[in-house]
């Protein structure tokens, strides 16, 4: 699966070292190497849907798109712009190879939730495309409702628990994530909000829809800087949410808790400086040359 072939999509980001990074961010040990494999993939589609809403897909198109995925159908294709359908068939390729590597365990029942899981992402990425296409500015709540689902890592968090070759995950797992739990909406804040406070500029000049920065000015009045401040605050009232439900016995095994947590330890690695996903600089070069290029002394 070649998504970033200039030829095919050039328009999307070539981000295949820092979505394995993150994939081994989210689980290092031997015997999640499947679970990698679907989510390394799973991060490649998720950069290209990104780009594909936010920067080059027409509104029209994008409808046409999200209809697609809403019928979950290879009959589809034909309905699709030509650089859609390439697009369109890997999503549900990827789909089908997890479901055949999991039929065997019994295990394809997870598909099914992960399917919804991306059909909400991409309903939710059409809500932002029609904001961007009105000139609309939403409130910060409507805002955030909407972009803690295509800041994506709720997919990735489903994700992370398709195909695990231990017993923990469960049908019960998965109906929990569809929930959105606590832990799960202070983790995804904490990642769209420390995104938004250091990608938003560049983001505007792009043509993206508002972030929570202007949309919180449009709101209160705020200047960027009281904006940004607080942002920071709810990034710190979301991390002591974390904190409580890592800390409290829970119905869900703490084992299971980990990929969210391990997410939000990555979060203050890609943006503690800058958008190190989209820009990878000299700090971000240097955390994947630690791992993945130079031996520990």
């Amino acid at each position: 699966m070649t998504w970033t072939c200039k030829k095919k999509l050039p328009y999307v980001r070539d981000r295949l070292i820092e979505a394995y990074f993150m994939t081994l961010a989210i689980y290092f040990e031997p015997q999640y190497s499947r679970t990698r494999m679907f989510l390394i993939k799973t991060c490649m589609w998720l950069i290209v849907l990104d780009d594909t809403f936010d920067n080059y897909g027409t509104y029209e198109e994008l409808k046409i798109f999200t209809d697609a995925v809403e019928r979950w159908s290879i009959s589809c294709l034909d309905l699709l712009p030509e650089y859609m359908k390439l697009i369109y068939q890997q999503l549900l390729y990827h789909h089908q190879e997890m479901e055949e590597s999991l039929e065997k365990e019994g295990k394809a029942y997870q598909i099914h939730y992960v399917k919804e899981l991306v059909k909400d992402l991409i309903q939710n990425f059409l809500v932002e495309a029609k904001w961007l296409n009105d000139g609309h500015t939403p409130t910060f709540e409507e805002y955030m409702s909407v972009s803690m689902v295509t800041s994506t890592y709720g997919v990735v968090i489903g994700r992370s628990f398709v195909g695990r070759v231990d017993h923990m995950v469960t049908e019960d797992t998965f109906k929990w994530v569809a929930t959105y739990p606590p832990i799960f909406k202070s983790a995804s804040t904490i990642i769209r909000l420390m995104n938004d406070i250091v990608s938003h500029k560049d983001e505007q000049e792009r043509g993206h829809c508002a972030s929570s920065i202007e949309c919180y000015q449009r709101e209160t009045g705020a200047s960027e800087k009281e904006a940004c401040e607080f942002m920071s605050k709810k990034v710190e009232d979301a991390r002591k949410v974390i904190n409580e439900a890592s800390l409290r016995p829970t119905k869900i095994p703490f084992s299971l808790l980990m990929p969210i947590i391990n997410l939000v330890r990555l979060s203050y690695i890609l943006y503690e400086v800058n958008d190190g996903y989209t820009h990878a600089g000299k700090e971000m070069i240097n955390y994947i040359k630690s791992l993945l290029v130079h031996h520990a002394v």
